[in-house]
């Protein structure tokens, strides 16, 4: 197709170069008519083909290859009638093609422009409407004067005239205004396009002086060369393939030189028209366009205003989940500290809650990121549910969230952050899979326990790391134990400790449900800290495993689990002891061989001793998890998982495991005596039969009364522990019978 254009314009080539070495006023109809024609005639044959070979742009390259054929028509039924040196009459047969041309032409140039435009907004079209008036009445000031001056003919003469320039101005509007329009976008076809008719708009408008003030050899020259090439121009316009855009490049502006170019021509043409006589056309377009211009003010102000609040409105919105994001939270919280620091305002107190949910990353591993993204979707409404309207709900990013509670105190603070945790307690439905995700959450006061932003941010999230890994819904933050140099002394005595022996293991028997006997213990770590009193793990094991310190510890646990296991064996109680083991220690080498040798030290048999583990372990690293299981597994040991059903670890993933013991978590045992525990009931039934199925033993804990523990014995289940079965206590105190508690609740 390339050949084809470049031999068409190879010909108009010659054709200009005669037009430049014959003699004024000599004509060749061969050349000047029929080769001409004939040019055309092809060039408007090679768009209607396009039109009828591809499906895309075809209604544009049918209705301009329809234009083309006219104008050719045109040209080529004017040969006919100028046969012989006769002087065609006006209007002729050939001013009915020509004028045929330019409705086609309009149609065309819409169609065109249809594709790249069809979701601009208002302004876009102004400053297209406007560049257009403005070129239009440029066009009709010179154009109409002509005509004006051409007077003493017919009316059908006159209004054939007329026609022409009337076609021309608002071509070259429509040609101004799609420049305006697909300024920043403009693409090859469409400057192609918009040549070819600037070169037909010259045409005509060097006949029309020609006409009108006589033949000029530039004149002729100009309108001889200019149809036929506006003809081929526009005709290989709907063959050239646009280049492919670039996503990556930077949009670029909406382009004002032609619209305000056409805005001044219109003024000056208004100016002009009150000192001397124009053309009524030419200052009805100026008018129109310069009102088109007070209208695009007007919408540009608009825009403005509207545009700056969607910015303002953006830039504190998370896109993902509607609320608001952390700039929004350093705003109001720099505002409050901004309050508090100011002189005669009253004292105000603010609690903010750092919410990280736990497993998410195995979510959307597991389910993909899609499914991640609706679980925040609909995390960001069930949070907000169990918040006050007054109360501030933000997504800082990832998969954590913030919360802020205005005139709050820690209790406040503490029952907000269990009535978020509550809300998380219904699976998630995502598609065609439901998922259970929990949540850590660390408090901070303010101004008791930072006295900037970025310091109360820091203080709860430091608090919640500690919730996290002391496998605990919320915790306060805490100076003895969060702040960094009280943590390198926390460090230093807790290394100690484990030397000197402060670290002590307190017991919480578990009641076997079918024979009504306690079997089994679970040991329970306490620091005995001579400064801070007894603290539990979630105190102290976060900064244990900062401090690389787990090892340690868990060899110490295990050695003091084995030696009271052997104790009380050898007083006549064959009880089994469960030990919590991290994560760090499970997988690090020689973790079975010191177990082996711990139950050997003390002529244990290794269904004395229970392991027990976290879903968050399995899935994080399950092929060395499944390694090292089946390892403990081969030397006779029980491998529990902990706190099932709290993650996203399912049966499926057990059936390749070798362990022979699930904990269910205490958020499925809490909700079997409410008002809605139906469901709570049938996936505890169902789980309890499913892991029978498998061979494992079921144990539940957090019991906490007498109702609970019935049902779950009617339910099956193999072992239960709870405070209402007994409180976690030193080995020479613990009693080793059912104590069946009615009330109390963990501390």
């Amino acid at each position: 197709m390339r050949c084809t254009f470049g031999l068409l314009g190879f010909v108009l080539i010659g054709y200009l170069a005669s037009l430049l070495l014959r003699h004024e006023g000599q004509t060749w109809i061969w050349l000047d008519g029929w080769v001409v024609g004939g040019v055309e005639l092809v060039a408007s044959a090679l768009c209607i083909a396009r039109g009828l070979l591809r499906r895309p742009g075809r209604e544009t390259a049918l209705v301009l290859g329809a234009a083309l054929l006219a104008w050719t028509l045109g040209d080529l039924v004017l040969t006919i009638e100028s046969l012989g040196g006769a002087t065609p009459p006006t209007p002729s047969l050939a001013d009915l093609f020509y004028l045929a041309f330019y409705p086609l032409a309009y149609v065309a140039v819409v169609f065109f422009m249809r594709g790249e435009v069809r979701r601009m907004a208002s302004p876009n079209w102004l400053d297209g409407a406007i560049a257009g008036l403005g070129a239009g009445a440029v066009c009709a000031a010179f154009a109409f004067h002509a005509i004006v001056s051409s007077t003493g003919r017919s009316a059908l003469a006159t209004a054939t005239a007329l026609a022409y320039p009337i076609g021309d101005v608002v071509l070259l509007g429509l040609v101004a205004a799609g420049f305006a329009v697909l300024s920043g976008r403009r693409k090859t076809p469409w400057i192609l396009l918009a040549v070819g008719m600037a070169l037909n708009v010259v045409g005509d408008t060097a006949n029309l002086f020609q006409n009108s003030f006589g033949a000029t050899r530039f004149g002729t020259v100009s309108n001889a060369i200019a149809w036929p090439a506006a003809i081929v121009v526009m005709a290989s316009a709907v063959w050239v393939r646009p280049r492919p855009s670039n996503p990556l490049a930077p949009a670029r502006p909406a382009g004002f030189v032609l619209p305000n170019l056409a805005a001044v021509s219109a003024l000056v043409i208004l100016c002009v028209g009150s000192l001397h006589s124009l053309s009524r056309v030419a200052v009805a377009l100026a008018t129109a366009a310069l009102a088109a211009v007070g209208v695009r003010l007007a919408l540009s102000v608009r825009e403005m205003k509207a545009l700056s609040q969607e910015r303002h409105r953006q830039s504190v919105t998370d896109d993902l989940t509607g609320l608001h994001n952390r700039r929004y939270l350093f705003r109001v919280l720099d505002a409050f500290f901004a309050e508090c620091g100011a002189m005669d305002t009253p004292e105000r107190n603010l609690a903010f809650l750092f919410v990280d949910l736990n497993h998410f990353k195995e979510i959307n591993d597991t389910f993909g990121h899609p499914a991640g993204d609706e679980l925040l979707r609909q995390l960001g409404a069930r949070l907000s549910c169990a918040l006050r309207d007054t109360d501030l709900l933000v997504r800082l990013g990832g998969d954590e969230f913030a919360v802020v509670l205005m005139d709050s105190d820690a209790q406040y603070a503490a029952l907000v952050a269990d009535r978020l945790t509550a809300s998380l307690a219904d699976p998630f439905s995502l598609d065609v899979v439901t998922a259970n995700v929990s949540a850590s959450i660390g408090i901070a006061l303010a101004p008791a326990d930072a006295s900037d932003s970025a310091g109360l941010v820091w203080c709860a999230d430091v608090a919640m790391y500690r919730a996290k890994l002391g496998n605990t819904s919320s915790a306060s933050y805490e100076q003895e134990l969060d702040d960094d140099g009280d943590q390198m002394r926390l460090v230093e005595e807790l290394r100690a400790s484990i030397d000197s022996g402060d670290l002590v293991l307190h017991y919480q028997p578990q009641l076997d449900l079918r024979s009504g006997e306690i079997q089994a213990v679970e040991a329970l770590l306490r620091w005995a800290h001579p400064r801070l009193g007894l603290l539990a793990p979630v105190k102290f094991l976060p900064v244990a495993e900062e401090a690389g310190l787990m090892s340690a510890i868990t060899n110490w646990v295990v050695a003091e689990a084995t030696a009271q296991c052997a104790a009380w064996r050898e007083g006549g109680r064959a009880l089994t002891v469960s030990v919590n083991v991290s994560p760090t220690n499970l997988l690090e080498p020689g973790f079975v061989d010191m177990v082996r040798d711990r139950l050997e030290a003390h002529h244990l048999p290794a269904g004395a001793l229970v392991v027990e583990i976290t879903e968050t372990l399995v899935i994080s690293d399950f092929e060395t998890a499944r390694h090292v299981i089946e390892e403990l597994r081969d030397i006779g040991l029980v491998v529990s998982i902990d706190d099932f059903g709290a993650g996203v670890t399912s049966l499926a993933y057990l059936s390749s495991l070798a362990v022979g013991e699930l904990k269910l978590d205490r958020s499925f045992i809490a909700n079997l005596e409410g008002r809605d525990s139906d469901r709570d009931l049938d996936l505890v039934r169902s789980t309890i039969e499913l892991g029978h199925a498998m061979g494992l033993r079921i144990v539940a804990e957090g019991i906490e009364n007498a109702e609970t523990l019935a049902l779950l014995g009617e339910l099956g289940c193999d072992f239960a522990q709870g405070y209402c079965i007994g409180r976690p206590k030193p080995a020479g105190e613990l009693a080793l019978r059912p104590e069946l508690a009615t009330t109390g609740s963990p501390s």
